[in-house]
C-alpha cells in the first residue's frame, strides 16, 4: 500500500462528494484552480469463459491532484483474494497469488480509500473504461457479507466516478483509444504496466497533456488512420491457425497468390494474405502495433 502525504483523517460518515463537476466537461484542466479530483484505476481477475461470472476486483490505484494536475498524494493496495489467477492475468499484471493472500481486506481498503477521499477534499474520481462497473458488480457479486458500513461507503465513491473515455474520445474525434495508445499519442512513452497506481498515474498525465498543451494533428490522423485500418483487418480475418491435411497442390497454389496479393497495397488484401498464410503453415500473424505502425508511416 502506497501513501504519500497523508492529511489527518476526518469523519469517513460525512458525504465525500461535497462539490461536483459540470458532468460532460470537456476540460478537466478548468476546473482544478479550486478543486481536488483523483484519477482511478483498478484491476480485476476474469473468469476467462464467455458467460461466466463477473470482474472480481483485486487491485485499486489513484492519484490526487490540483491546479495544475499537481499531485498531492497517491494510494495502491491489492485486495485479499483466495481465488486461483490464471496464467494470463499473472504474465499482463504482474500479480502472484501471495500478493493477494496477504493484502488487507476489501473493507478495509474500501475505508481506506474513502478516507483519503474525505481527507483531501476529493469532488470527482475520473476513470477510462469499465472501472465504475467492475466496482458496482463486484460489490454486489462478491461482497454481500461487507457491512452496511462500508457498502454505504462505496456506493458513494460509485457516485462520485465519472468515465472520460466517450468525453475525450469525442474531443479527439477518436474511436476505442486505450491508454496504451494514447501514451504514444501524446509522446508519454510506449509502455503499459496493468498496475493500477501506474496506469491511474498514466491516465492523469495523459488528460494533463491533452488539456494543457493538446495533441499534434499530424499524429492524430496516424491514429485515426491506424484504428480504421485495423478494424477492418480484423473484420476481415476467418482463421486463426493451420488447416489439417493442406495437400502440397493446395501450398503451391497458394504461394502463388500470395506473391501475386503483395502487390494489391489493401487492407483487405493484408487480411486475406495472413489468412492463407496461418491456413497452409499454421504461422499466426495479426496486426501491426500502432509503434510499428507509426513508424512505417513516418518513413513512407
Amino acid at each position: 500500500m502506497t501513501k504519500v502525504r497523508k492529511k489527518p483523517k476526518k469523519n469517513i460518515t460525512k458525504n465525500i462528494n461535497k462539490k461536483s463537476f459540470i458532468q460532460n466537461t470537456p476540460n478537466i484542466a478548468e476546473k482544478l484552480d479550486n478543486e481536488m479530483v483523483a484519477f482511478l484505476d483498478t484491476e480485476f481477475l476474469t473468469s476467462q469463459v464467455k458467460g461466466g461470472p463477473p470482474a472480481k476486483l483485486v487491485s485499486v490505484g489513484f492519484v490526487v491532484c490540483g491546479k495544475n494536475f499537481e499531485e498531492v498524494t497517491r494510494f495502491h493496495s491489492y485486495i485479499y483474494a483466495e481465488d486461483k489467477l490464471h496464467d494470463r492475468f499473472q504474465e499482463m499484471t504482474g500479480i502472484e497469488r501471495k500478493d493477494l493472500l496477504s493484502a488487507p481486506d476489501y473493507e478495509l481498503v474500501m475505508e481506506e480509500v474513502a478516507e483519503q477521499l474525505e481527507a483531501w477534499e476529493v469532488s470527482r474520481i475520473y476513470v477510462w473504461g469499465p472501472d465504475k462497473y467492475v466496482i458496482q458488480r463486484d460489490l454486489l457479486e462478491y461482497r454481500k457479507d461487507a457491512s452496511k458500513r462500508t457498502k454505504k461507503i462505496v456506493n458513494r465513491i460509485l457516485r462520485m466516478i465519472k468515465d472520460i473515455e466517450d468525453i475525450y474520445s469525442a474531443k479527439l474525434d477518436l474511436q476505442s483509444a486505450g491508454i496504451g495508445s494514447l501514451k504514444i499519442l501524446c509522446g508519454l512513452g510506449t509502455e503499459v504496466s496493468h498496475n493500477a497506481l501506474d496506469d491511474a498515474v498514466d491516465l492523469k498525465n495523459i488528460i494533463k497533456h491533452i488539456d494543457l498543451e493538446g495533441c499534434s494533428e499530424h499524429m492524430l490522423q496516424i491514429m485515426k488512420k491506424y484504428t480504421a485500418e485495423k478494424e477492418v483487418y480484423y473484420r476481415q480475418r476467418r482463421f486463426r491457425e493451420k488447416w489439417e491435411d493442406v495437400s502440397e497442390e493446395i501450398q503451391k497454389k497458394t504461394l502463388g497468390l500470395l506473391k501475386e496479393l503483395g502487390k494489391v497495397d489493401t487492407v483487405e488484401a493484408r487480411a486475406l494474405r495472413d489468412d492463407l498464410m496461418v491456413m497452409c503453415t499454421g504461422e499466426a500473424i495479426s496486426f501491426p502495433t500502432l509503434e510499428e505502425y507509426i513508424r512505417k508511416e513516418e518513413k513512407e
